[in-house]
């Protein structure tokens, strides 16, 4: 593979693995020792750039990992007819509890996914965060290549009180707007598409939520700062404006 085409491999690993959010998790069976069991839950990416999740003490996933934390994360891009051709993800990982969880990572979880509140507060659910060891990623068929951590990383820049900030400005200029991005992606026209949150941003991306349906606006070039991002925003939903006008 080329230089650029390791780059371009390495680009579209991040953004599934930050903008899938929910995946299927292999851990080593308890019951059937030398048997993975696989569950299948949502994530979000903590501030190193890797995926934490909230699971119930009395998942079998969760005493698996207890007993041995080895675990394998699988994510797959969407979309329809032949799957060999889907990008799709293996992250091999350890899992760390989290008792200690600080709150602004933990509420910046809730923001995704905000059923979890009750979850972690009510039903004894704990953090988890996967450590990648090794990430092996297909980009379609044929296409397929071992990718180190360190080629993966990415941490977030912005501070939690720098991306809250940036997200209430962008909720509070372009909340009704940012419907448009939900039936760009084919959401249902007609229907009530009110309540659309930007949740949360890294360099890479933007990521909305609309209900329990998340969406993740990949950003054309990394962007340091909160100007940049709402100069981009401004005209993304300018241009995706206009191509509405023309259909």
């Amino acid at each position: 593979m080329t230089d650029t085409g390791e780059s371009d491999a390495v680009r579209s690993a991040r953004q599934l693995l930050s903008g899938r959010l929910w995946g299927t998790l292999a851990t080593q069976s308890r019951e059937h020792p030398g048997f993975p069991f696989g569950s299948l839950l949502p994530y979000s990416i903590g501030r190193d750039g890797w995926p934490l999740i909230l699971i119930s003490h009395l998942a079998k996933h969760t005493r698996n990992l207890e007993a041995v934390p080895q675990c394998c994360l699988t994510v797959c891009e969407s979309g329809q007819g032949d799957i060999q051709t889907l990008m799709r993800l293996t992250c091999l990982a350890v899992a760390e509890p989290l008792p200690d969880i600080p709150k602004v990572l933990a509420e910046r979880h809730f923001r995704y996914f905000p059923e979890g509140f009750l979850y972690h507060r009510e039903l004894n659910f704990h953090f988890y965060r996967l450590r990648p060891a090794r990430i092996y990623f297909v980009g379609g068929f044929g296409s397929a290549r071992w990718i180190g951590r360190d080629r993966l990383e990415m941490r977030n820049s912005f501070s939690f009180q720098e991306e809250k900030a940036v997200l209430e400005l962008i909720n509070d200029r372009f909340g009704k707007d940012l419907r448009r991005c939900f039936q760009a992606q084919g959401h249902p026209q007609g229907k009530d598409v009110t309540g659309v949150s930007a949740v949360g941003l890294d360099p890479q991306g933007l990521d909305l939520r609309l209900a329990d349906r998340l969406l993740r606006l990949p950003f054309p070039e990394l962007f340091d700062s909160g100007d940049n991002i709402m100069i981009w925003i401004t005209k993304f939903l300018s241009e995706t404006e206009n191509t509405r006008k023309k259909i």
